[in-house]
């Protein structure tokens, strides 16, 4: 039966890779032709989206002077773009000349506020620029020292389906955030993010991102950062995986602690099928509109007693 995961102006496959990446330090240009070339490895291997991890341009990390001053030093505030801008312009380029999709991280400055970072993840298409999600929960404070948060929960329409993103904290803590952008019509859940080695990081990465794709029906992507950077080392463990009806969270490609390409290949009738027997969506804005209603007025109330 046809479903909006698996419309028929979309592709029924897509092939994804995830990269477990280690940026250059204090290297902006060095890392920019690094992820090049695992784009290129990408497109070779028959992807048709590849995902970095949050901040993948840059050096990530504690930053003394951001600290100190809690706001971006001047350092940071250089090494920062516009999108579009030099950076994801080369990277369109070579999306255009692959026909490939490419999700990374980037330090983001504001168009009109110079002096105001996003921590953002760019996505972009073989046409270009599509747009770019600023993160909305921030690490406090670490992140809070240099950026600011976002204010939009964006769906980006393109030719491969609609593509939803969140960064790191917003999808691992805040599960809310993946269901409004499954209830906007999202069928791909992209999470870059820049986790710790932490005693059981590894699991809960892939466990969160199991459950995040199940409990909305979706596929998601998980792309980590390796190595040591700003003190801390990466775990890794990207991953790519959903549902596989008519078994739960499954497992489709997943990497260990050291740089590396995984890659899957989505298979949307068979997503479609859970929604044969579970069509959530129109349930939750139809026959359960007023569940959505209930925990929306709930939200504003906890808000509202909040001030």
């Amino acid at each position: 039966m046809a479903h909006s995961v698996n419309d028929s102006a979309y592709p029924k496959l897509v092939t994804v890779g995830s990269v477990n990446f280690d940026s250059i330090v204090r290297d902006k240009a060095g890392t920019l032709k690094k992820l090049i070339g695992v784009i290129r490895d990408a497109a070779h291997q028959g992807c048709d989206l590849v995902v970095f991890p949050e901040l993948a341009l840059n050096t990530w990390g504690e930053c003394e002077e951001c600290a100190s001053k809690s706001r971006p030093c001047a350092w940071h505030l250089d090494q920062s773009e516009l999108i579009p801008g030099p950076s994801t312009e080369t990277v369109a380029k070579v999306a255009r000349d692959l026909d490939i999709h490419v999700i990374f991280g980037m330090e983001e400055r504001d168009p009109v506020q110079p002096e105001v970072l996003y921590n953002s993840a760019v996505l972009i298409a073989p046409e270009g620029v599509v747009g770019a999600y600023r993160k909305v929960h921030l690490g406090i404070p670490l992140e809070t020292n240099r950026f600011t948060p976002g204010d939009q929960v964006p769906v980006f329409e393109t030719k491969l389906g609609p593509i939803g993103i969140s960064i790191c904290y917003d999808f691992y803590n805040n599960p809310e955030l993946s269901r409004i952008l499954a209830l906007k019509g999202a069928r791909i859940l992209v999470n870059p993010t820049g986790s710790s080695d932490l005693p059981g990081k590894a699991k809960i990465i892939t466990y969160t991102t199991l459950v995040r794709a199940q409990e909305n029906l979706v596929y998601a992507v998980s792309a980590n950062r390796v190595g040591v950077q700003g003190g801390s080392r990466w775990a890794g463990n990207s991953v790519i995986g959903g549902p596989a009806f008519p078994g739960f969270g499954n497992v489709l490609a997943e990497a260990g602690q050291e740089e590396q390409l995984i890659v899957a290949t989505l298979n949307f009738d068979q997503l479609a099928a859970w929604y044969d027997w579970l069509p959530w969506r129109e349930w939750r804005l139809g026959a359960q509109r007023y569940a959505t209603d209930i925990i929306a007025r709930e939200f504003a109330a906890i808000a509202d007693d909040a001030e």
